[in-house]
């Protein structure tokens, strides 16, 4: 076959299947199909950053178009997206309305970060969004404080100040600050906010006492126009049944103008009325303590003070003894000490108090180191069976010195606050240069004696003709006119003072003389002994009430310090119960159990008794002191 033949036969076919091979159709053309064409939506937002006001749940929308009109679905992601729901139309939303005060995005600064997706079913598109919330100030809470001092014995430094949710503690408080190191605190609070503003916890900055978390106290009432004060006085009436400032203030002697609230009683320790409640403030301290740690069942200590503070009906002392015994003997029903462990504890515990003082030497400060620790312990001991009764008689009879030898005390000397009961004074007048009279006694025709011991300061109170004109001085020898036996200070006269403190080096004897005049003194002098002679003392002209200055010895009230009356020298028929006393070893007084008072802190008007052999009949001339 030629190529020509070839080519007509190619020809042929191809015109054969373009006829579609014979079926017919007139000559109609043939085109391939085509697949249809997709395009990505777009998010169309102008914007990513949105800013919305808190407190509503609405955030921003998100806008989205497709150039094929397909359905679009939307979601979110990113850091904080779990913070929004968005809707099947875009529209992006908070789960819980946002707080501008507490944000809760995960950088806490009210920028919330998420990213938006749209997606037509195969082809999608994404962008980042930040939502700002911005403060509703309607909602904005105001603020006030609380301004103060905390004090126990003292400022208390590093205390936990609260306004208490749960009472007695500050554990679960919303609002607490720090004391600083003189006391001082500011606590910031909602406006609003009331409730028991309470301390807890600290230490004595002075000291270094290191108080506990029950170690709190607290007050109630506290305001915000004006600064308060938390303190151990303001605690104990917080535990009491009653809030009643006038009535405390009025028992415990407290100067009516003191405002427990708001006067820091360590502030001002020269003012007498501010003194007298910063001691007041530290024997509450001690005294809490050691109720507390003599009876652990309880920890009522400062319910039981308030009341009975509270309840009395007369003004009290807590270095009184008679307070402290009959606050220990209606304490708790659980409470029972013996007799003998009553007597150690009330005579222990006011011996203590009585020598409390508060000066610019923060002496409170280790009054208060000393009675929480080695009171509390002695007392204990007293309670378990272990105390010493030598140590508990030191801590009664001398309690400076067991404080010094017994104790942690490092805070210098001790002022003695009680220094007067060991100090008698006699009048001292004169009849021309014939003769002295000293408490109304005629010493030149009378064998007047003053008795005297060691530890005793005896002051003659002289009128101005007798230092003047009458020169008085103290010999070894009756009379002594040339002088030559004269004692000075190193036997403890002065005679500028006329002042005799007896001491080791005092003679036996002492002979009183005019350094001018002979004779004046003949037959009297002074006589130191280690006890007295009931024999010796005058009882005749003395049968009525006396007051005793000192410290009970024995007897019911053993430890009772200060003044004690409706006392008397002879027995009074048999209805009566009868005293020493510490000062006037060997002597016995008798007491009618119906009247009197044990350890007052102020005198009455009853003759004072002192150790000597004559009073002048029916007069208590030169009795004062």
């Amino acid at each position: 076959m030629t190529t020509f033949n070839r080519v007509l036969i190619l020809v042929g076919l191809i015109s054969i299947s373009a006829c579609g091979g014979g079926g017919g159709g007139g000559g109609d053309s043939y085109s391939a199909p085509v697949a249809p064409s997709n395009s990505a939506p777009t998010i169309t937002n102008t914007t990513g950053n949105y800013s919305v006001p808190e407190n509503q749940t609405s955030a921003f929308t998100v806008t989205a178009s497709d150039p094929d009109g397909d359905s679009l679905t939307y979601s979110i992601s990113g850091t904080d997206s779990s913070l929004f729901t968005i809707s099947s139309s875009g529209v992006v939303t908070f789960n819980t309305a946002p707080d501008y005060e507490n944000p809760s995005d995960s950088d806490t600064n009210n920028v919330y970060d998420l990213s938006a997706s749209v997606s037509d079913g195969s082809l999608s598109a994404s962008k980042d969004f930040m939502v700002t919330v911005t403060n509703d100030s309607s909602d904005d809470i105001t603020t006030e404080g609380y301004d103060g001092t905390y004090v126990a014995a003292g400022p208390v430094q590093g205390a936990t100040i609260c306004i208490e949710v749960n009472a007695g503690t500050c554990t679960g408080a919303q609002f607490t600050t720090t004391s600083a190191q003189d006391g001082t605190f500011s606590l910031t609070v909602d406006s609003g906010t009331t409730g028991v503003l309470r301390g807890e916890g600290g230490f004595d900055p002075v000291t270094n006492l290191q108080f506990g978390e029950n170690d709190s106290l607290a007050l109630g009432q506290p305001v915000t126009d004006q600064n308060v004060v938390i303190s151990v006085i303001s605690g104990v009436m917080n535990e009491g049944t009653t809030t009643n400032y006038s009535a405390f203030k009025t028992n415990l002697g407290i100067n009516s103008s003191f405002m427990i609230r708001f006067d820091n009683p360590f502030s001002n320790l020269d003012n007498a009325a501010y003194n007298k409640v910063a001691v007041i403030n530290t024997q509450l301290a001690v005294l809490g303590k050691v109720l507390e740690t003599i009876y652990t069942d309880n920890d009522s200590a400062a319910f039981n003070v308030s009341n009975k503070i509270i309840s009395s009906s007369t003004e009290i002392s807590l270095g009184d003894t008679t307070f402290i015994k009959d606050l220990l003997t209606n304490y708790d029903s659980g409470f029972s000490p013996t007799s003998d462990q009553l007597v150690s504890l009330s005579a222990g515990i006011s011996a203590y108090m009585q020598k409390i003082n508060a000066n610019s030497s923060n002496s409170h400060s280790h009054f208060a180191k000393a009675g929480v620790s080695e009171l509390s312990a002695l007392m204990k001991a007293v309670m378990d069976g272990t105390s010493n009764s030598d140590e508990i008689d030191k801590l009664v009879f001398n309690t400076i010195n067991w404080i010094n030898e017994n104790t942690s005390w490092d805070g210098g000397s001790i002022t003695d606050n009680e220094a007067s009961l060991s100090e008698t004074t006699y009048a001292l007048s004169n009849n021309g240069s014939s003769n002295y009279i000293v408490d109304n006694i005629n010493t030149k025709d009378t064998e007047f004696i003053i008795y005297v011991k060691e530890g005793d300061v005896i002051k003659f109170d002289a009128t101005s003709s007798v230092t003047s004109s009458h020169p008085f001085l103290m010999s070894t020898e009756n009379n002594d006119m040339d002088k030559s036996n004269d004692i000075g200070t190193s036997e403890g006269w002065n005679k500028d003072t006329l002042t005799l403190t007896v001491g080791a080096n005092t003679p036996a004897t002492l002979y009183p003389h005019c350094e001018f005049h002979t004779g004046m003194y003949t037959n009297s002098k002074i006589v130191k002994v280690t006890s007295y002679d009931q024999s010796n003392i005058d009882i005749t002209n003395n049968s009525s009430a006396l007051q005793v200055k000192g410290t009970v010895a024995s007897g019911p009230f053993k430890g009772a310090s200060g003044f004690t009356y409706k006392v008397y020298l002879t027995s009074q028929g048999g209805s009566e119960h009868t005293h020493t006393f510490h000062e006037y070893p060997g002597l016995t007084f008798y007491m009618p159990g119906s009247q009197g008072y044990h350890g007052a802190e102020t005198a009455t008007d009853d003759t004072k008794f002192k150790p000597k052999s004559h009073y002048a009949e029916n007069s208590d001339t030169g009795d004062s002191y």
